[in-house]
C-alpha cells in the first residue's frame, strides 16, 4: 500500500499544513502526488483543451475582425525583348519596350482599362457638338509633371500639334491629320474635324508632353529630338516616375528602373520598383525567368510555355486577348492563279484551324473567319463558315475543270499547273500552320512553294512592295473595329496596311461610311455588310486568333489582365499589383 500512504501523506502536506481553505503555492507542488495518473492525463488534457481553445477563439475573434490587404513593398522585374529608343508617346509605336515603358510614365487623355473600356483619363469632363465634328475637352486641375510643374492645356495642344508636324515624323500623324485645335482656357481645349469620325476618341489615348521640356528640346530641329536625354529619362504625368538606368561597360543599356510618383492623381501603386530587363530574344528573356532572376516575361511562345511548365513550378500564365488575328493574304493582282474565283473558293475548303490551333499554338488562341473579332461592333458570327473538307475542295476544283492527271502529283488545266507561292517570317507559329496548309493542299492536287523572310527583312522586302502571291501574317486591328486601314482599296500601297491586293467598290463605299456614322446600329448594319462580302469574294482566309501568354511569378498578385490592344496594355492595372499584404481591422466589425 506504499501508493497510498504516500497520497495521504501528500494530502496532509497539501491540506493541513495551512487553515486557510486554499492551498498555498507551497502546497500546491506536492498536489501530484494526489493524483493517480489516470487522473493526471485527464487533468493534463483539460488544460491543453482550455489553452487550445483560448488559442482559437482568439484567433477567431482576429480573423473575423480583420482582413488581408495588398500593402505597399516589394519590386517587380520584367525582361523584355529588345532595347528602348524613344520612350517619348509621340514616337514611341513603333517599338514594343518604348510603349511597355511609356505606358507607365505618361498619361492620355483617355485610358483603357482592362477590360478595354475607353474611360477618361487627363479628361474631366467632354462635349460633342451635334454635327460630330467639334469635340470640348475639360482637363483634370490635379495633374502634374513629375517636375512638379501644372500640365495644362498647353501640354496638350503642343502634343498635338508636335504629332502632326512632319518634322517629328510620329506613326499617330494619320489619327490626327487635319484636327485643328483650339485653346479655351488652361484648363479646356477643343479639337475640330474637317468630317465626322466614329472612332475618334480610341484615337485619344496616346501621351501627353510637357511642353515646358520639349518646347527647348526642339528648337527647330528633328535631330534633337530623336538626340534628347528625354527620350530616355523622360518626364511624364504617369503614375510612376524614372528612377534609374544601368548600363553595361560597352554602354549597352542592360535594365531600367521606374517608382511611384508622389503626387500622381490617380490610384498610387503598391510596388516600390517597376524594372525592366533588356535581352536581346526570347530564348534569353525566357532563361532569365527559368533561373528565377526575374518575375515575368512579356511574352512567351507555346513550346516555351510547355517547357517552364516543367521546371519552374512558380509561374501563373494570363492567356491575352489581342486584337489581332493571322490569316492568309491575297495579292490577285500578282497571281493569275489566285485571281481566280474557284481557286480561291476551293483552297479555302483545305483549312484545319483545329490542328493549326493544337499544333502550332499550342492551344493558345481560338479560330476565326472574319476580321471583325468577337465582342466588337458589328461582328458576324453568322458569317459563311467553311469548314475543313477536302473533298468538298476538289470537287470544285474538278468543276472548273482543273484535273489530275494519272502518274502526276499536281493538278493542271490545258497547260498550267495548279500553284502559288506563300511568303511569310520566320516565326515556328507561321511555319507550323504552313506544314498544314501545305500537308492539306497536296492531297487536293495544289502545288505550294514556301518562302520565309526573317522579321527585319520581310517588311522591306516583301510587305512594301506587295511583291507576294499569298503571304501569311498576322494583323493587329486596334481596339475599334473600324477596317478602313486594312481592306480600303487605297491603303493597299505602302504605307497603307491593306495586304489582300483586289478592288470592290461596296467594300470601298461601306467603309468609307461607317466610319462617319455616329449612330452604332447604322454602323453595325454596315459592317455586316462588309463581312459577308468578304466570305464571297474571298481575298483572305481568316485562320485563327493566337492569345498574347504572359508569364509572371505567382508572388505577383492582383494581377488580372483581360483585353489588350497592345502587349503594353498588360499594365493597365499596375496600380492594384502588389507583392506584400498585411492584416487590417474590418471596418464592418
Amino acid at each position: 500500500m506504499p501508493n497510498k500512504n504516500r497520497r495521504e501523506r501528500a494530502s496532509r502536506l497539501v491540506v493541513g499544513v495551512s487553515k486557510k481553505k486554499m492551498p498555498s503555492l507551497g502546497q500546491l507542488r506536492y498536489i501530484n502526488n494526489l493524483l493517480s495518473g489516470k487522473e493526471r492525463i485527464i487533468i493534463g488534457l483539460s488544460f491543453l483543451f482550455f489553452f487550445l481553445s483560448i488559442i482559437f477563439i482568439g484567433s477567431y475573434r482576429y480573423l473575423s475582425t480583420t482582413e488581408v490587404q495588398p500593402k505597399i513593398g516589394g519590386e517587380y522585374i520584367e525582361a523584355v525583348v529588345g532595347h528602348p529608343q524613344y520612350i517619348n508617346p509621340v514616337l514611341s509605336q513603333t517599338n514594343d519596350v518604348d510603349l511597355d515603358i511609356s505606358k507607365l510614365l505618361y498619361s492620355g487623355l483617355f485610358i483603357r482599362t482592362k477590360v478595354q473600356r475607353l474611360e477618361p483619363d487627363l479628361v474631366s469632363d467632354y462635349e460633342i457638338s451635334e454635327d460630330q465634328l467639334t469635340y470640348t475637352f475639360y482637363l483634370r486641375r490635379d495633374a502634374y509633371w513629375h517636375d512638379g510643374e501644372a500640365l495644362t492645356a498647353n501640354d496638350v495642344i503642343f502634343t498635338i500639334q508636335s504629332i502632326q508636324d512632319p518634322n517629328y515624323q510620329s506613326p499617330l500623324e494619320p489619327s490626327l491629320r487635319g484636327v485643328e485645335v483650339v485653346k479655351v482656357d488652361d484648363y479646356t481645349l477643343t479639337l475640330t474635324l474637317k468630317e465626322p469620325f466614329a472612332p475618334f476618341l480610341s484615337s485619344l489615348t496616346f501621351g501627353i508632353l510637357p511642353e515646358h521640356i520639349w518646347f527647348n528640346a526642339y528648337k527647330g530641329s528633328v535631330q534633337n529630338i530623336t538626340l534628347s536625354e528625354y527620350n530616355v529619362k523622360p518626364i511624364g504625368s504617369g503614375p510612376f516616375v524614372f528612377d534609374k538606368l544601368v548600363k553595361d561597360s560597352a554602354g549597352v543599356l542592360k535594365s531600367y528602373t521606374v517608382v511611384p510618383f508622389e503626387k500622381y492623381y490617380g490610384k498610387h501603386p503598391y510596388l516600390e520598383s517597376v524594372t525592366f530587363v533588356f535581352t536581346p530574344d526570347l530564348i534569353s528573356a525566357t532563361e532569365l525567368l527559368r533561373r528565377k532572376e526575374v518575375d515575368a516575361v512579356a511574352f512567351i511562345s507555346p513550346d516555351q510555355k510547355l517547357e517552364l511548365q516543367k521546371q519552374h513550378k512558380q509561374l501563373q500564365y494570363y492567356n491575352l486577348k489581342l486584337p489581332q488575328y493571322t490569316a492568309l493574304f491575297f495579292n490577285q493582282e500578282h497571281s493569275d492563279i489566285l485571281a481566280r474565283d474557284e481557286v480561291r473558293q476551293a483552297i479555302v475548303w483545305g483549312v484545319d484551324r483545329d490542328s493549326m490551333i493544337e499544333q502550332a499554338l499550342q492551344g493558345d488562341g481560338e479560330p476565326i473567319f472574319t476580321p471583325i473579332l468577337k465582342g466588337y461592333i458589328g461582328h458576324n458570327d453568322d458569317i459563311e463558315k467553311y469548314g475543313f473538307d477536302i473533298a468538298k475542295g476538289i470537287e470544285i476544283l474538278e468543276e472548273g475543270g482543273w484535273i489530275l492527271e494519272d502518274g502526276t502529283e499536281f493538278r493542271t488545266r490545258k497547260d498550267e499547273t495548279l500553284e502559288f507561292g506563300i511568303a511569310t517570317v520566320n516565326q515556328d507559329e507561321f511555319l507550323k500552320t504552313l506544314e498544314i496548309l501545305k500537308e492539306n493542299w497536296t492531297k487536293m492536287g495544289i502545288k505550294v512553294t514556301v518562302d520565309v523572310y526573317e522579321p527585319e527583312d520581310i517588311h522591306e522586302q516583301i510587305i512594301k512592295p506587295r511583291k507576294y502571291e499569298a503571304l501569311l501574317f498576322g494583323e493587329i486591328v486596334g481596339v475599334d473595329p473600324d477596317p478602313y486601314a486594312f481592306w480600303h482599296s487605297t491603303q493597299m500601297e505602302h504605307p497603307g496596311l491593306a495586304l489582300s491586293i483586289f478592288y470592290q467598290k461596296n467594300i470601298d463605299d461601306l467603309l468609307e461610311t461607317a466610319r462617319k456614322e455616329s449612330d452604332e446600329e447604322e454602323r453595325r448594319l454596315k459592317y455586316l455588310h462588309f463581312q459577308n462580302i468578304l466570305a464571297e469574294e474571298l481575298p483572305a482566309i481568316f485562320l485563327y486568333n493566337p492569345y498574347y501568354t504572359y508569364a509572371i511569378h505567382r508572388d505577383v498578385q492582383g494581377v488580372d489582365p483581360q483585353y489588350i490592344t497592345t502587349p503594353a496594355d498588360r499594365f493597365a492595372d499596375i496600380s492594384n499589383w502588389y507583392r506584400k499584404t498585411e492584416r487590417v481591422k474590418n471596418t464592418d466589425s
